[in-house]
């Protein structure tokens, strides 16, 4: 093949690809060999501590106290609840205590935080004989049997407020198990173990309700087999759009699939080899990067079929023009999708870094798809009909006539436009009022990564009816000079805290613990088990003998709870009804104007918050609020830069760029329409959105600058040829994307991801629609001078003659 000039470095590049193009295909199959090595060494957890912003102060915090306390935010708590009656007898007591064993020996757990009213840690202070007072288990040495003991046993639970609405539910119908797993254990291990204590425990009489960070991590692990099950249904979706588009054309489904198979061998082989943890939560993002590289794998065969049809069937001149001319527009696009998740770097919380390394390197390999497509097209041996692809005859095609009469209708006349315009005006002002309804962190009591009906929701509703006690915790620290944690100052602040945050939040507060709750119980008692005085001791000699007899008698098990055996840390829980976003802004507000109020530093030591889940979320919730956004911004900018010099012309900039922030304000105002938050699971959505959705207009513009002389000069023409042309690969593109993505909305168990798959989906939708309307509007209102000017081509691909290559 000769062409008039090979002046540029991409031209004798294309040449060089074209001449040796069963030598390159070789090539890129042996590194797909060495990818696919690493394919078996992917690793894929979800692990905690990847969720949070690790260096907020909260985190710090949580990682210094768990070492003495756990985390809280690995803690377990499971109901279980009599279907028969309340829980005062034999049977269920034997079971309740037989299962408190089972879990204190699990290897997973932190022993010396496992606790039931069955463990050697729940204690009661009992009255005897001659004014003597002790600390005994409630049952660990021995179940009641008769009906002295077993009311005896019932009323040591309801006169304490440790044990009554806490540990036992108000109706005494079910009681609490509560746990903490060990940080480094895979939420695959923690749902087998937990799961199988639902099967063993559950019968006729008994049911097992089980809620928790863990818990919930290891119900979205346990739905890996389903996500692959959708996966495999999304590729015969997209397998079927492939056969309707290229209507029985055999080269141009197998090049398409088999592109898409090399480049995501070597995406996963990367993340093998890399050693990144691969989060079960992004699997949808990662299948719509294939799908998006399907997609675009198919608007490149496109203009290859059309290529093969003007070269007369001439598949050397066909593979080498798709190259030169799909170059730059595939470049951009891909350099638009790297941009968009690359900017996630900047977020200081692991999943995030490792999610803008994976996506960003799996997108950058679709840069090969622009040569990729045509060599596999051009090798393949089956002859091609490309009548269906002719250029000249394309307008006749129903979708196209379709396409180009939406678009002649937005600028066919100057009401038409007008009107146009004042259309888009109202859609841009009626998002604008969504756009306020977004919530920072999760809008839904439960989980809103699983269905409302989902077995874990469906738990935690249990546990908020019944009990004052939940996984959701707010924690406040004391450290200070050994020995100090029983300063009265310590516990009445302490106290006092907890007081001033249930007068706060009536409505969301349920309970707290502390070592007061004992400490209370003892003066109590030493007062003729009066309710009255159920408090703290306000004689100083009172409150001594309190504090000397709880922690002589009390044991290690129940103190190391609370203190640490150097009695420098302790802490007081605060257990709430949800982690609502609304409702995590409260709690954080009512516990530092508590301490506007109160100092935070005394003699001996200091109070610190705020750990525990509540904590953590909080410090994620800051996160999102303060990287969204930035990230947003960088995105915008980073795809601005990008066009200008690609195009060389700012106005080319401005004009892609402005569309792009409507569809995703598009976009966004469904997230606050379905009240879905703005999180670590849907903030990467927004990125992809953007990067993904800019595509259809770069091919669009680089197909008129293209026309742009080969019509005259003239912009009608111009426009309606582009549409009739790259309009319709945009259609095919996005319908392998938008229709196999939309299958998660459909199947998935997750609720994040059949909102993310729809939210996408609208992201798609509505770049397609303005793809058609208002980026033809601007063009032809603008007229920019960026597709008019001559000689801007930069790679030529006029043939001159052909010779076998």
């Amino acid at each position: 093949m000769k062409t008039d000039q090979k002046d540029t470095k991409l031209n004798r590049f294309c040449w060089a690809v074209t001449q040796h193009r069963i030598a390159v295909l070789a090539a890129l199959l042996v590194i797909t060999a060495i990818f696919l090595y690493g394919v078996f060494q992917i690793r894929g957890h979800v692990i905690i501590g990847e969720m949070f912003p690790y260096d907020h102060p909260y985190l710090k915090l949580t990682a210094q106290f768990s070492r003495v306390f756990g985390s809280g935010a690995s803690s377990v708590v499971i109901a279980v609840q009599s279907k028969q009656g309340d829980i005062f007898n034999p049977v269920f007591l034997n079971k309740l205590k037989k299962m408190t064993a089972e879990v204190e020996l699990w290897d997973e757990v932190n022993r010396s935080l496992t606790v039931s009213i069955a463990s050697l840690g729940s204690k009661a202070v009992v009255a005897r004989a001659k004014g003597e007072i002790t600390v005994t288990p409630l049952y660990y040495n021995k179940t009641p049997e008769t009906a002295e003991e077993l009311e005896l046993l019932k009323k040591l639970i309801y006169t304490s407020p440790s044990f009554r609405g806490t540990m036992v539910s108000n109706d005494g119908t079910a009681a609490l198990l509560v746990t903490e797993f060990l940080s480094k254990i895979p939420y695959s291990r923690t749902h087998e173990k937990l799961q199988q204590l639902v099967k063993d425990y559950t019968d006729e009489t008994t049911s097992i309700h089980i809620v928790g960070f863990p818990s919930l991590m290891g119900w979205i692990d346990s739905l890996k087999g389903q996500i692959l099950f959708i996966f495999s249904l999304s590729i015969v979706a997209m397998i079927g759009i492939l056969v309707l588009i290229f209507r029985g054309n055999m080269v141009g489904m197998i090049a398409v699939m088999g592109n898409g198979l090399i480049l995501t061998t070597w995406a996963l082989g990367f993340i093998g080899f890399t050693g990144i943890n691969f989060s079960p939560l992004f699997y949808v993002l990662a299948f719509l990067i294939g799908a998006r590289m399907i997609g675009n794998a198919q608007q490149i065969a496109y203009r290859y079929f059309e290529e093969l049809d003007a070269s007369n069937g001439d598949r050397a001149v066909a593979c080498y023009n798709t190259m030169c001319t799909m170059w730059i527009p595939n470049f951009t696009a891909v350099a638009t999708d790297v941009a968009g998740f690359a900017v996630l770097f900047i977020a200081k919380i692991v999943l995030m870094q490792h999610l803008a390394i994976i996506m960003s390197f799996w997108m950058a390999t679709i840069a090969f798809t622009g040569f990729l497509v045509p060599v596999l097209s051009s090798i393949l041996p089956w002859k091609v009909d490309t009548t269906a692809w002719n250029k000249e005859t394309c307008q006749n095609d129903v979708l196209a006539r379709m396409m180009m009469s939406i678009t002649n209708r937005v600028i066919g006349s100057r009401v038409s436009r007008y009107v146009s315009v004042t259309i888009i005006v109202l859609v841009a002002a009626t998002v604008a009022t969504q756009l306020s309804k977004i919530k920072i962190g999760d809008p839904s009591p439960g989980s809103s990564i699983l269905a409302d009906d989902h077995t874990y929701n469906l738990d935690q509703r249990l546990m908020n009816e019944k009990f004052n006690r939940s996984s959701e915790n707010l924690v406040l620290y004391y450290q200070g000079q050994p020995g100090s944690v029983t300063d009265p100052v310590v516990l009445n602040t302490f106290e006092d805290f907890g007081r001033h945050m249930k007068e706060r939040l009536p409505d969301i507060y349920k309970s707290s613990l502390s070592l007061n709750n004992t400490i209370k119980a003892v003066n109590a008692l030493w007062h003729d088990a009066d309710e009255a005085w159920n408090q703290l001791p306000m004689q100083p000699d009172v409150m001594q003998f309190c504090q000397g007899y709880v922690v002589s008698n009390v044991g290690p098990a129940a103190l190391n709870m609370f203190v640490d055996p150097q009695r420098k840390y302790s802490q007081t829980i605060l257990f709430f009804s949800d982690h609502t976003s609304d409702n995590l802004l409260r709690i954080r507000d009512a516990a530092y104007d508590y301490f506007k109020m109160h100092p935070a530093k005394v003699e001996n030591g200091e109070f610190k918050l705020a750990g525990g889940r509540i904590g953590m979320e909080i410090a994620l919730n800051e996160a999102m609020k303060k990287y969204h956004v930035v990230i947003d911004l960088m995105i915008y900018s980073a795809l601005f830069i990008i066009m200008t010099i690609m195009y060389r012309s700012m106005a080319a900039g401005l004009m892609l760029i402005f569309p792009l922030v409507l569809s995703n304000s598009i976009a966004a105002a469904y997230m606050g329409f379905k009240g879905m938050g703005l999180s670590i699971n849907t903030l990467p959505v927004f990125a992809i959105g953007a990067s993904v959705g800019i595509d259809f207009a770069i091919y669009l513009y680089s197909r008129a600058i293209e026309e742009f002389p080969l019509q005259g000069g003239d912009w009608k023409d111009t426009i309606s040829q582009s549409i009739c042309t790259c309009g319709k690969a945009v259609i095919y593109t996005a319908l392998t994307i938008i229709l196999p993505i939309i299958t998660w909305y459909f199947f998935s168990d997750f609720k994040f991801q059949s909102d993310v798959g729809f939210f996408l989906a609208i992201i798609m939708i509505a770049n397609v629609i303005l793809t058609m309307t208002l980026h033809p509007l601007m063009l032809y209102m603008i007229k920019p001078k960026f597709i008019s000017k001559e000689n801007q081509s930069r790679c030529n691909v006029q043939v001159l003659a052909t010779e076998k290559v």
